[in-house]
Protein backbone atom coordinates (compact mmCIF):
# COMPACT_ATOMS: atom_id res chain seq x y z
CA UNK A 1 0.00 0.00 0.00
CA UNK A 2 2.51 2.70 0.77
CA UNK A 3 4.17 1.73 -3.03
CA UNK A 4 0.66 2.73 -4.20
CA UNK A 5 0.33 5.95 -2.35
CA UNK A 6 3.84 6.67 -3.25
CA UNK A 7 2.99 5.99 -6.95
CA UNK A 8 -0.40 8.14 -6.42
CA UNK A 9 1.42 10.99 -4.90
CA UNK A 10 4.24 11.21 -7.82
CA UNK A 11 1.67 11.37 -10.64
CA UNK A 12 -0.09 13.63 -8.41
CA UNK A 13 3.15 16.14 -8.32
CA UNK A 14 3.68 16.12 -12.17
CA UNK A 15 1.58 17.61 -14.96
CA UNK A 16 4.59 15.96 -17.55
CA UNK A 17 2.77 12.79 -19.40
CA UNK A 18 6.38 11.67 -20.08
CA UNK A 19 6.72 12.04 -16.24
CA UNK A 20 3.37 9.98 -15.59
CA UNK A 21 4.59 7.19 -17.93
CA UNK A 22 8.19 6.97 -15.94
CA UNK A 23 7.07 6.66 -12.75
CA UNK A 24 3.90 4.69 -14.38
CA UNK A 25 6.91 1.99 -16.02
CA UNK A 26 8.28 2.08 -13.10
CA UNK A 27 5.68 1.03 -10.22
CA UNK A 28 5.10 -1.79 -12.99
CA UNK A 29 7.94 -3.29 -13.14
CA UNK A 30 8.93 -3.36 -9.44
CA UNK A 31 5.46 -4.16 -7.90
CA UNK A 32 4.32 -7.60 -7.42
CA UNK A 33 1.58 -8.72 -9.62
CA UNK A 34 -0.96 -8.66 -7.09
CA UNK A 35 -0.05 -5.16 -6.50
CA UNK A 36 0.07 -4.31 -9.31
CA UNK A 37 -3.50 -5.15 -10.90
CA UNK A 38 -4.90 -3.55 -7.84
CA UNK A 39 -3.06 -0.50 -9.02
CA UNK A 40 -4.64 -0.85 -12.63
CA UNK A 41 -8.38 -1.00 -10.35
CA UNK A 42 -8.00 2.08 -8.54
CA UNK A 43 -6.25 4.22 -11.27
CA UNK A 44 -9.17 3.35 -13.47
CA UNK A 45 -11.79 5.00 -10.87
CA UNK A 46 -13.00 2.04 -9.48
CA UNK A 47 -13.78 1.62 -5.89
CA UNK A 48 -14.68 -1.01 -3.63
CA UNK A 49 -18.08 -1.55 -2.08
CA UNK A 50 -18.55 -0.41 1.20
CA UNK A 51 -18.63 -3.54 3.36
CA UNK A 52 -20.59 -2.16 6.59
CA UNK A 53 -22.84 0.63 6.21
CA UNK A 54 -21.99 3.53 8.76
CA UNK A 55 -25.29 3.48 10.79
CA UNK A 56 -24.65 -0.65 11.21
CA UNK A 57 -21.15 0.06 12.53
CA UNK A 58 -22.64 1.92 15.30
CA UNK A 59 -25.27 -0.43 16.02
CA UNK A 60 -22.80 -3.47 15.91
CA UNK A 61 -20.43 -1.32 17.98
CA UNK A 62 -23.11 -0.39 20.59
CA UNK A 63 -24.12 -4.13 20.75
CA UNK A 64 -20.82 -5.99 21.20
CA UNK A 65 -18.90 -3.90 23.08
CA UNK A 66 -22.13 -3.05 25.93
CA UNK A 67 -23.28 0.27 25.06
CA UNK A 68 -23.50 0.87 29.39
CA UNK A 69 -20.37 -0.23 30.45
CA UNK A 70 -17.73 2.46 28.08
CA UNK A 71 -18.44 0.67 25.10
CA UNK A 72 -16.12 3.18 22.94
CA UNK A 73 -12.80 2.13 23.66
CA UNK A 74 -13.60 -1.97 23.42
CA UNK A 75 -15.14 -0.50 20.20
CA UNK A 76 -12.27 0.72 18.71
CA UNK A 77 -10.27 -2.24 19.84
CA UNK A 78 -12.46 -4.74 18.25
CA UNK A 79 -12.52 -2.70 14.60
CA UNK A 80 -9.00 -2.33 15.01
CA UNK A 81 -8.48 -6.30 14.75
CA UNK A 82 -11.00 -6.72 12.46
CA UNK A 83 -9.01 -4.50 10.30
CA UNK A 84 -6.07 -6.46 10.47
CA UNK A 85 -7.63 -9.20 9.45
CA UNK A 86 -9.11 -7.50 6.41
CA UNK A 87 -7.59 -8.85 3.51
CA UNK A 88 -7.01 -5.27 1.66
CA UNK A 89 -5.07 -3.67 4.55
Amino acid sequence: MKRFTELYMELDASNRTTAKLAVLKRYFTEAPPEDAAWAVYFLKGQRLKRVVKTANLREWAAEDCGFHFGWLRPAIITLAIWLKRWPYS
